[in-house]
């Protein structure tokens, strides 16, 4: 698996497709007290179920209601790069929690022409509501990456802290 971290605050070293937790971020240690995972089709309506079943996940495991609402943010972002740039039939979401951080990973079959990377605006295209995703991703995620398995797919994933993300607390 090769991983490539991408974040302007941290790397850090992203947890495997199947869940493993060993050298995850500071902010999970060994620690993660809960985690889930579940698979949807890759169509459109799966963004929102997806969205819901983390939302209502997190809250179960007390997580505070504004790092639910940046969790499924992000999620939604993920998830949606993963409809629109790749072939997949379906899309695994995976979820871990740890006191004050969340680690979100959403991984394809793969199939798409690059890897993600950010887009940054382009003034020409003012109007154009897509491709800057996972700017905001960076811009609310404490750090994120990608992994890619050659023949098995990519999983792009997130760690979000209650105390630590890189945009300005409100």
């Amino acid at each position: 698996m090769t991983t490539a971290p991408v974040s302007g605050t941290a790397t850090a070293e992203v947890l495997a497709p199947l869940g493993r937790t060993e050298g995850v971020h500071e902010h999970l240690h060994n620690e993660h007290l809960h985690s889930d995972s579940f698979a949807l089709p890759a169509h459109g309506s799966s963004v929102a179920q997806a969205r819901h079943r983390v939302g209502k996940i997190l809250a179960g495991w007390d997580v505070p209601e504004a790092l639910r609402d940046d969790v499924a943010l992000i999620l939604s972002e993920l998830f949606t790069n993963a409809l629109i740039h790749t072939d997949s039939t379906q899309i695994v979401c995976r979820c871990l929690a740890a006191p004050h951080a969340v680690y979100l990973s959403v991984t394809d079959q793969g199939g798409g022409p690059t890897g993600p990377r950010i887009r940054r605006p382009d003034p020409a295209e003012c109007d154009d509501e897509h491709g800057r995703g996972l700017l905001l991703v960076s811009a609310v995620a404490h750090t994120w990456g990608v992994a890619t398995d050659p023949g098995h797919g990519r999983t792009v994933w997130a760690v979000l802290s209650q105390d630590g993300n890189s945009y300005p607390a409100g």
